[in-house]
């Protein structure tokens, strides 16, 4: 059975200047942030036959691993979740010879999704919501920390 949610966004006005200023977008915004703990937590609740113990031992090994992989140059394939890589930022150089490790700017983590989780398939499993509950004025759509109010 192919599992559903609710990806809530809000609106917001382009600001910089250039050919999108002014125009409304659409950004994907997350209601609440689920720390490890309760992620655990989480799966030990939905009819596992592992305890919550046993979880957070695998879990935490399996991160354990997936940093070293990662760090090594591997890429980590978690299933049907995705393929999980160090990528990187960079300042071009006007020839090879020219660039350097000083041209890298920074490290980022990369999750390539896979058929399963294609981004045509995460569309279809989405119902839409506007999040319009925000701790700044509703006209601006979101305060200081732009976080929404959780009621």
């Amino acid at each position: 059975m192919a599992t559903t949610g609710t990806l809530k966004y809000k609106k917001y006005q382009e600001k910089r200047a250039g050919d999108f200023k002014d125009k409304w977008y659409g950004k994907a915004v997350q209601d609440r942030t689920m720390d490890f703990e309760d992620f655990v937590t989480h799966m030990s609740e939905h009819n596992s036959p592992y305890s919550r113990g046993v979880i957070h031992g695998v879990l935490i090994d399996m991160l354990s691993c997936m940093q070293e992989l990662v760090l090594d140059g591997k890429s980590v394939r978690l299933g049907e979740l995705g393929l999980i890589s160090l990528g990187m930022s960079t300042m071009p150089a006007n020839t090879a010879a020219e660039f350097t490790a000083a041209n890298i700017k920074g490290v980022h983590l990369n999750v390539r999704n896979t058929k399963t989780w294609s981004n045509q398939e995460l569309r279809k499993r989405c119902r839409l919501t506007e999040l319009t509950a925000y701790a700044g004025t509703p006209q601006e759509g979101g305060g200081e920390d732009d976080r929404p109010v959780i009621e």
